[in-house]
């Protein structure tokens, strides 16, 4: 009750304190405040973004307590936090010369150095206040930081091993073990990422975020049964975690194993709101399992929630095209683009629909589009001579597949159906030049050309070429 009392109190002095300077700003007169009511009042203004008034209750402070070092220490962090940082140094090395034993000057010097992306000034900053701190959990947070500011400078080992230390003293630091794989991720260490989770299970078989962080680990190996077992472990023990049922979902749907991915997906919403993602991926599941009405009502739930959720959209847009219901997947597919300008796939199914209408002259925008934002996608090239040869000439399909190769030296699709073009236009010679360089760059392509130009069989010397290089 007493505990209960004394917060209460609490409360009335901090409401009657900002009331009072509230009125004191709105009567333009001046009262006064003790340095702990000031740093209150600072911080308030700083929580609501009021930079004016956070100015106005700095100012007054240190005209009624000029040599407060806490209230400087605000003035810093005022000035870093409205982008003046070298202004805010600049008090900052004045007090650490006056006060060389707070640890709070260096706390604060380095969350600066790292705004201004100086990571090696902010460790050596942290490092000065970790020398000057005795509180171990103060300590971890310090360490944590410096782990970041490694990070930062893309040395994950020294990151990794300040972060290791930390989980030998505090095996249940869930921020350390997700700050763990984080690094691992950004080394690209995915073997390194399994075995230290695995021998980290070993000794700690109850930690949820190891098992867990293990399961992200053999998902990004494409190990997915594996990544199945480790979210079963980690459901096991922490039966509410939504995260784990999601993730289990999406390596089940990348074994193709849709409808129970969507069963898992749905188990998410007994632990947290059903959100425009999860709604996502059971309509793609749909989609795929050849259910496009389920498809269709999951990307609508989706976009109901989150009406700025682009795939959704995009993925209405495909069902309708499917459907060849031209003018909804129109309409669908521009609100994608309207979320998404500069996402090559949707303007890549916006080509597409638009091809299919008819619409060749600006299909040909659209993926030119798709070549803008994307110059590495192999299909565009075919795509765009498929509409020149189908709509304007063969000789413009062939001109366009020639492009593609500039931009594209190595894609060997085009070199397939440009043999397969040069045929069709008699240009046999010419035709078996690309074709013995397809043959010799990729024999497996050789498929894709007969498919798609059967007739090939009526060139005798082009078979006798593809027979002289089976042999």
């Amino acid at each position: 009750m007493e505990e209960d009392f004394n917060q209460h109190n609490e409360e009335d002095d901090y409401t009657a304190s900002l009331n009072r300077f509230e009125l004191m700003l709105k009567k333009n007169e001046e009262y006064f405040f003790d340095v702990e009511v000031f740093e209150t009042l600072i911080d308030h203004y700083l929580d609501k973004s009021d930079t004016d008034k956070a100015k106005k209750a700095i100012e007054i402070s240190l005209l009624q307590h000029p040599t407060s070092s806490t209230l400087k220490l605000k003035k810093a962090q005022f000035l870093a936090a409205i982008h003046k940082p070298n202004k805010a140094l600049v008090i900052l090395n004045t007090l650490e010369s006056l006060e060389p034993f707070n640890s709070e000057i260096f706390t604060i010097k380095a969350a600066i150095h790292s705004q201004l992306r100086q990571h090696n000034k902010a460790i050596e900053s942290f490092y000065k206040a970790l020398k000057l701190i005795s509180d171990d959990s103060e300590k971890a947070n310090i360490k944590i930081n410096i782990a970041f500011e490694y990070e930062n400078l893309n040395q994950f080992d020294k990151a990794i091993d300040i972060l290791k230390k930390l989980l030998r003293k505090n095996p249940e630091n869930e921020t350390v073990i997700y700050e763990l794989a984080f690094c691992y991720n950004l080394k690209n260490d995915t073997d390194g990422s399994i075995q230290f989770f695995t021998d980290f299970i070993e000794e700690h078989p109850y930690s949820f975020s190891a098992w867990y962080n293990l399961g992200v680990a053999y998902n990004r190996a494409n190990l997915f049964e594996k990544a199945i077992d480790a979210y079963d472990f980690t459901i096991a023990i922490k039966e509410d975690f939504a995260s784990a049922y999601f993730n289990k979902a999406n390596s089940l749907a990348l074994l193709e194993e849709y409808k129970k991915a969507i069963d898992t997906y749905k188990e998410t919403f007994n632990y947290e709101e059903p959100d425009a993602t999860t709604y996502y991926y059971i309509g793609e599941c749909y989609e795929k399992m050849g259910d496009p009405k389920l498809a269709l009502s999951n990307y609508y739930k989706s976009t109901k929630l989150d009406p700025f959720h682009a795939d959704s959209w995009a993925g209405m847009a495909v069902i309708n095209e499917a459907e060849n219901k031209s003018q909804s997947a129109i309409f669908y597919i521009k609100k994608a683009l309207e979320l998404e300008n500069n996402n090559s796939e949707y303007w890549y199914i916006y080509g597409d629909i638009l091809a299919k209408t008819g619409l060749f002259d600006e299909a040909n925008e659209a993926y030119d589009k798709v070549v803008e934002y994307d110059e590495e996608n192999e299909d565009i090239w075919i795509d765009k001579a498929e509409i020149a040869k189908d709509y304007e000439t063969l000789e413009k399909g062939i001109i366009t597949l020639y492009k593609g190769l500039e931009k594209q030296p190595e894609n060997n699709l085009i070199y397939a159906r440009l043999v397969a073009y040069l045929l069709m236009n008699g240009k046999v010679d010419e035709a078996i030049q690309n074709l013995i360089i397809l043959l010799t760059n990729n024999k497996e392509l050789l498929s894709e050309l007969t498919e798609y130009y059967p007739e090939i069989v009526n060139f005798q010397k082009v078979i006798d070429i593809i027979e002289n290089f089976n042999e």
